[in-house]
């Protein structure tokens, strides 16, 4: 979960948790993740906190914007959580 007094900036904790249920297939491929609103909602952040990690998570190339409709996980999300970690360990 998202907390205030963690090491890392509550946008980077909170696009961490939706990388992490991304992983675990929470949020399968080809499928919308929560509104910002419905993320700051439930991790108790401002919605500009979630809209942030939302950007991470766009920079980080798990998930794509889709105008006027939601934010989906992209097809390849996986593979690239994979070269992530093989990059970091």
């Amino acid at each position: 979960m998202v907390e205030l007094d963690g090491d890392a900036p509550l946008r980077v904790q909170l696009a961490d948790l939706v990388a992490a249920r991304i992983a675990d297939g929470t949020y399968p491929p080809r499928t919308a993740i929560p509104s910002g609103a419905e993320l700051a909602e439930e991790c108790d952040v401002s919605p500009r906190t979630a809209t942030e990690a939302v950007k991470i998570l766009k920079e980080r190339g798990l998930v794509r914007g889709v105008p006027g409709k939601a934010v989906i996980v992209k097809a390849d999300a996986l593979d690239a959580l994979r070269r992530a970690a093989r990059e970091s360990g």
